[in-house]
C-alpha cells in the first residue's frame, strides 16, 4: 500500500508534498523557509485529517501530473489503486498489482483520520455496495472517524469492469442503494453522499470514451470537487472561488445544488495532455506513459479495423440496444450489421462503416 500526503493550507491554496505549510491571514508563506514575512515560522491548524479510499477513477489524481494540489482545505492522504473493490478481492489493475480491498486499505491505515472518502465502487457490483457500506462505516467507526463521505458513480457510460462484475446498469443501482442507505449516522458515524454522478454529467470532456476514467481536465476538476465538497460538510470557506480572481465562498455551498464549476482551467494550471504517470509492479517504477482508454475516435472504422477504438465503438453500441457481444475490438460482420442497424435507425446512410456522421451520432467525440 502507498498513500500520499497533502498538507493544505486553507487560506492560501499553497500546497506542499509530505508536510504541512504554513497559513497565515495577513502574510505571505515562504515555502522554501517554511517562515512567514516576519520571519516567525507557523503551521498551519486545518480542519480535518481525510483519507480518501479510490480506485482507477480516483486515481487519476495519482497519474495525472499536478492534478491532486487541487485537493486543498485539509490534511488529505489518498490511497488509490486500479481494480480496487469494496470488500471482495480486487482484481489486478493496470499498474500491474492487485491492490487491497477499499476494507482492507481502511483497516491498515489505523486511527489517524478523521473523514473518509469513498471514491470507488465500478469494479463491484450493487449487491456488493449494499453489504459494503456497513462493513466499511462500522470499521471506520471502530477506529474513530466522524465521518464517512460516499461518492456516487457515474451510471450514463460504457465502462465494463474486468470479469464485467461493473457496468452502467450495475452503477445506477449501487447508486440507488447509496441513496438508499447513506444520510444519516450509522455505528456513530456521520454519513453523507455526495453526488459525483450528477454533479459530472454535462460534462463528458473530462472523461475518455468509456465515462469513467478521467481525462486532464477531469482530474482536476474532480480534485476541486471533493475539496468543495470536504469545505461544505465542515461549514467553512471553499478553498478556492468559483472564478478566478473573486473571493471563495464563505460558508461553502453544496457543490450539488450550485452544479459544475465552469471553467476549471481558468482556476487551476491544467494541462490537456493524455499522458498519465504510473507506478508499475511492486516495486512501484515511475513510468509515464499515454493512456490507453480512447480519449477521442481518431479514424472512420470498418470491416477489418483491429484496436481499442473499434472495442470502444462494440461497447457503446451494444449499451444502447445493438448488441456486439462480446466486444472484442475487431471490426468484423457483427459489428457491421450493429452499426447498419444503427445508423438505418437514426437516418444515416447505412454502410455498415462507422464514418465521421456515425461516430458523432454515437456520442463520439471525434478528432479527423
Amino acid at each position: 500500500m502507498r498513500t500520499f500526503r497533502w498538507a493544505l493550507a486553507a487560506l492560501t491554496g499553497i500546497v506542499a508534498f509530505g508536510g504541512v505549510v504554513a497559513a497565515s491571514d495577513p502574510e505571505v508563506m515562504d515555502v522554501d523557509q517554511g517562515a512567514t514575512s516576519s520571519g516567525l515560522a507557523v503551521r498551519s491548524v486545518v480542519p480535518e485529517s481525510v483519507l480518501v479510499i479510490g480506485d482507477s477513477s480516483a486515481a487519476s489524481l495519482r497519474w495525472v501530473p499536478g492534478a491532486a494540489t487541487a485537493l486543498r482545505g485539509a490534511t488529505i492522504d489518498l490511497d488509490l489503486e486500479s481494480c480496487r473493490r469494496l470488500v471482495e478481492r480486487s482484481c489486478r489493475g493496470r499498474e500491474g498489482r492487485v491492490p487491497s480491498t477499499a476494507l482492507e486499505a481502511l483497516s491498515a491505515h489505523g486511527d489517524v483520520h478523521t473523514t473518509l472518502v469513498m471514491a470507488t465502487g465500478y469494479n463491484d457490483t450493487a449487491i456488493a455496495h449494499d453489504g459494503a457500506v456497513s462493513m466499511i462505516t462500522q470499521e471506520a467507526a471502530r477506529l474513530g472517524y466522524e465521518r464517512v463521505i460516499w461518492l456516487t458513480l457515474r451510471s450514463d457510460v460504457d465502462y465494463v469492469s474486468p470479469s464485467e462484475t461493473g457496468n452502467h446498469r450495475e452503477f445506477a443501482a449501487a447508486n440507488r442503494v447509496l441513496a438508499r442507505r447513506i444520510g444519516s449516522d450509522m455505528f456513530g458515524v456521520e454519513t453523507v453522499l455526495a453526488n459525483w454522478g450528477g454533479y459530472s454529467a454535462d460534462h463528458p470532456e473530462w472523461f475518455t470514451a468509456d465515462g469513467v476514467h478521467h481525462r486532464s481536465r477531469g482530474a482536476w476538476a474532480f480534485a476541486d470537487y471533493v475539496s468543495r465538497v470536504l469545505a461544505h460538510a465542515d461549514g467553512r470557506a471553499c478553498p478556492t472561488p468559483d472564478e478566478a480572481f473573486t473571493i471563495p465562498d464563505d460558508p461553502c455551498p453544496d457543490p450539488d445544488a450550485t452544479g459544475a464549476i465552469a471553467d476549471i482551467a481558468g482556476l487551476y494550471p491544467v494541462v490537456d495532455s493524455d499522458i498519465l504517470c504510473y507506478e508499475i509492479g511492486p516495486t512501484r517504477a515511475a513510468v509515464c506513459a499515454r493512456d490507453t482508454h480512447v480519449i477521442a475516435m481518431g479514424r472512420e472504422l470498418g470491416s477489418g479495423d483491429v484496436g481499442d477504438d473499434v472495442e470502444a465503438l462494440q461497447v457503446r453500441l451494444s449499451r444502447i440496444g445493438y448488441p456486439v457481444s462480446p466486444a472484442t475490438g475487431n471490426y468484423l460482420e457483427l459489428t457491421a450489421a450493429a452499426v447498419t442497424a444503427f445508423q438505418s435507425a437514426n437516418g444515416l446512410e447505412p454502410s455498415g462503416r462507422a464514418d465521421r456522421a456515425t461516430l458523432v451520432a454515437l456520442g463520439f467525440e471525434v478528432s479527423f
